[in-house]
C-alpha cells in the first residue's frame, strides 16, 4: 500500500511546479482588485478552469465518495441538482449578472451598497464564521486522505497537513487572485486525469454488476432513489435546491469568479458551462464510494456493525475510498492520482484562504475602521490587512482541523455551516436586488434569524440536518418579510445602483 519511489518523483514534482507557477502569479499583482478579483479580466475558458478547481478539493472527492459508500445512487440526487442549479443560475443571469454589474469584491459589500455599513459588517462577520468553520475540516480530512492512499503513517497527519497549508499559503499570500487563477489551471488539467484514472480502476475492479448488486442487497430501494431514502426524502430535495442557490450565488468563492469575469455575459457563460462539470464532481466520487463499498462490504452503514478491516486498520466510511485506491492502484499511476488530488486540494484552500480573509479585511476590519473615524486604507495597505487575515484564517485551521470532528457525513456538515450566512444573506441579496421595499431591518432579522437558525438546532440541539435547513431558510425569510414591512425600504433602490455601476465601468 506505500508509495514506490516513482510516485514519490511525480508528487515531489507537481508541488515544485505548483509552487514556481503560484508565485510567477505576483509579477502580474497591481492593486487591490488585482490581489481579490484577478482585475476583472478572466475570460470563458480560464474562468470555467478556476471556477471548477475552486469547487473541486481532495475535501469535495473525499465527502460524495462518502456519501456513496452510505446511500449508495441515491446520493446521486445531490449531485444533480447542484449541477442543474448552477446550469439555471447560468443560462438566467439570476442574481450574478447584477453581482457582476455591481463590480462588487465581495459578497457583504452589496450589503453596504444596498443596505447599510452595519449590515454589511454584521454579514462579514456571520460569512467569515460560517466559511471558515466550514473550511475547517479540509485540512485533516484532506490529510486522511493522502496518508492512507500513500502508507504515511498517520502520526504523521499533522505535518502532512501543515506542509499543505503552508505551500498553499505562500504563493496566496503573495499573489492573490492572480496566482490563485494561474495554479488553478493547472491543478484542473491534473484533476480531471485523475478523476478519469480512478473511475477506470474503481469500476474494474469492483465491476458494475457487483456494484449494482451489493447496493441492492445491502440498502434495497432506499440506495436507488431519494425519495424512498430515510437520509434524504423529499424534504432533502427541497432544502438541496435551496442550498444550492444560495452557494452559487452568494459563497464567497463561487463570487469571487463571478466578479473576475470580464463581463457580466462571460460570467453566465462560465456559470453554466461549469454546471455540467458539477454533475461529474459529485457523482463520479460517489460511484468510487460504492466501489468501496462493493470490495469491502458493510460496516458503519447501521449502529453496532463494526467497521471494515483492512490490513489490520478498522476503515471508517469517510476512509473507504482512499483505502481502496490504495489497494487497486499500480505504482505511478498513485504518483498521478495523488498529484492530482494535491492539485484539488491546494486550489480548493488556496481560494478558499483568499475568500475569507478577504470578506475579514474588506467587510470586518475596513467597515469598522470607517465606523470609528478612521481615514480610509490605501490600496497598498489594503493588500497587507488581507495577508495578515490570510495568516490568522489559516492558524485557526491548523487549531480547528486538529481538533474537531464534524458528527455524521462530513457533506451534511459542511451544508449545515454554510447555512449559517447562506440563509440571511441568499433571502437579502434577493430581497435587495428584486423587491423595491427591502430595508436594513429586514437584513439584520434575516441574517441574525438564519445564522440562529442553523447554530442552535444543530450543534446544541441535535436536529436532522434537512429540518436544521428548512428552519434556517425560513426564519431568514420570515425575519426578512417581517423586518422590511415594518422598519420600510431604504437605501438605494436596486435600478439606481446598477445604473450608477453601469456608467462607473463604462467610464
Amino acid at each position: 500500500m506505500s508509495f514506490a519511489i516513482a510516485d514519490w518523483l511525480i508528487v515531489i514534482g507537481y508541488l515544485a511546479g505548483s509552487l514556481a507557477l503560484g508565485l510567477l502569479g505576483k509579477k502580474f499583482l497591481g492593486d487591490v482588485s488585482h490581489y481579490l478579483v484577478a482585475g476583472r479580466e478572466l475570460g470563458l475558458y480560464i474562468g470555467i478552469a478556476t471556477l471548477a478547481a475552486t469547487e473541486i478539493g481532495t475535501i469535495t472527492f473525499m465527502y460524495n465518495a462518502e456519501l456513496g459508500y452510505r446511500f449508495g445512487f441515491a446520493s446521486f440526487a445531490a449531485a444533480l441538482i447542484s449541477g442543474i442549479v448552477m446550469i439555471f443560475v447560468g443560462r438566467t443571469g439570476f442574481i450574478i449578472r447584477r453581482f457582476r454589474e455591481l463590480r462588487l469584491m465581495t459578497v457583504p459589500e452589496f450589503f453596504e451598497v444596498r443596505y447599510s455599513r452595519g449590515l454589511r459588517l454584521v454579514t462579514g462577520i456571520l460569512v467569515a464564521l460560517g466559511g471558515i468553520l466550514n473550511m475547517g475540516v479540509f485540512l485533516k480530512i484532506e490529510g486522511e486522505f493522502l496518508t492512507v492512499v500513500s502508507g504515511i503513517p498517520g502520526r504523521y497527519l499533522v505535518a502532512v497537513m501543515t506542509v499543505i497549508l503552508l505551500l498553499e499559503l505562500v504563493y496566496t499570500v503573495l499573489g492573490g487572485m492572480v496566482s490563485v487563477v494561474i495554479t488553478d489551471f493547472l491543478q484542473y488539467i491534473l484533476l480531471s486525469v485523475a478523476t478519469i484514472l480512478v473511475s477506470i480502476y474503481a469500476v474494474h475492479f469492483a465491476g458494475w454488476e457487483n456494484i449494482v448488486h451489493k447496493v441492492r442487497d445491502t440498502m434495497g430501494a432506499a440506495g436507488f432513489s431519494p425519495i424512498v431514502s430515510p437520509k434524504f426524502g423529499w424534504t432533502f430535495i427541497i432544502w438541496q435546491a435551496l442550498l444550492w442557490l444560495s452557494i452559487v450565488t452568494c459563497w464567497q468563492t463561487t463570487a469571487m469568479r463571478v466578479f473576475s469575469a470580464r463581463s457580466p455575459e462571460t460570467s453566465k457563460r462560465v456559470m453554466t458551462w461549469t454546471g455540467f462539470i458539477f454533475l461529474g464532481r459529485g457523482m463520479l466520487p460517489m460511484l468510487w464510494g460504492i466501489a468501496a463499498l462493493t470490495l469491502f462490504g458493510t460496516g458503519a452503514l447501521d449502529k453496532g456493525v463494526p467497521l471494515p478491516v483492512v490490513q489490520g486498520h478498522a476503515i471508517a466510511p469517510i476512509d473507504a475510498m482512499p483505502a481502496m485506491l490504495a489497494q487497486i492502484l499500480r505504482p505511478g499511476i498513485k504518483g498521478i492520482v495523488v498529484a492530482g488530488m494535491l492539485a484539488a486540494t491546494m486550489s480548493v484552500n488556496s481560494s478558499y484562504l483568499l475568500g475569507w480573509s478577504a470578506v475579514i479585511s474588506q467587510d470586518v476590519v475596513l467597515p469598522l475602521r470607517q465606523m470609528i473615524g478612521k481615514a480610509q486604507l490605501s490600496s497598498r495597505r489594503q493588500l497587507v490587512v488581507n495577508r495578515i487575515a490570510n495568516l490568522f484564517v489559516s492558524l485557526f485551521l491548523m487549531f480547528w482541523g486538529l481538533y474537531y470532528a464534524p458528527p455524521g457525513a462530513v457533506y451534511l456538515y459542511l451544508n449545515i455551516t454554510g447555512t449559517i450566512f447562506l440563509a440571511g444573506a441568499f433571502v437579502t441579496v434577493i430581497g435587495g436586488l428584486y423587491w423595491k421595499r427591502a430595508g436594513v431591518l429586514g437584513g439584520y432579522l434575516a441574517m441574525v434569524l438564519g445564522a440562529a437558525g442553523a447554530i442552535i438546532p444543530f450543534f446544541f440541539l441535535h436536529w436532522n440536518e434537512n429540518i436544521t435547513g428548512f428552519a434556517s431558510f425560513g426564519l431568514a425569510a420570515c425575519g426578512f418579510i417581517a423586518g422590511s414591512l415594518i422598519g420600510g425600504p431604504s437605501g438605494h433602490g436596486a435600478e439606481v445602483l446598477l445604473a450608477s455601476a453601469g456608467a462607473k465601468e463604462a467610464s
